[in-house]
């Protein structure tokens, strides 16, 4: 791997897999499971990172902190206005994703909320200050089987497929 971020190679898969499975894993760790030198994981980490391929964060469980709502909201939008309807949902603290998509909705946002009532508030009182959202769909999460930032897939010998 030159200076400048090229293709990720095989090493850079298999470093990236063991970060996915312990963020907290030390560079020497790394290396001597990849039997490389702990300075080529060094080296190879802080490139990946600086040229955003990832980079290290924590993951907070919404419901010890007081966040027991989370609602899943489409919305439809009218046509014009998406990069700024985008950047205005992105402003809120409760929506920790905003995407838009094709298909039945324009963008589909995730929130978090403490109680029912916040999220009730948030619909009527805050979406509905946009002029430009003619539709919404709220679902509220009942439960949550998978919640993961991992992407590279794994395969039975714990060799990166990808």
């Amino acid at each position: 791997m030159s200076d400048k971020m090229g293709k990720l190679d095989e090493l850079d898969f298999l470093i990236l897999d063991h970060y996915q499975k312990d963020g907290k894993c030390s560079y020497s760790k790394v290396a001597r499971l990849l039997n490389v030198s702990e300075g080529t994981i060094r080296q190879r980490t802080k490139k990946m990172r600086s040229n955003g391929v990832f980079d290290f964060m924590i993951q907070i469980n919404p419901i010890k902190v007081g966040l027991a709502v989370k609602a899943v909201i489409g919305l439809k939008v009218n046509l014009g206005n998406h990069d700024e309807i985008g950047t205005w949902l992105a402003s809120f603290q409760e929506i920790v994703s905003v995407t838009a998509v094709s298909g039945y909705h324009d963008f589909i946002i995730q929130a978090y909320f403490n109680h029912n009532e916040s999220l009730v508030h948030f619909v009527n009182y805050e979406l509905s200050k946009s002029a430009d959202i003619y539709t919404l769909d709220v679902s509220v999460q009942l439960k949550e089987y998978k919640n993961s930032f991992s992407y590279l897939l794994s395969n039975k010998s714990d060799k990166s497929i990808i």
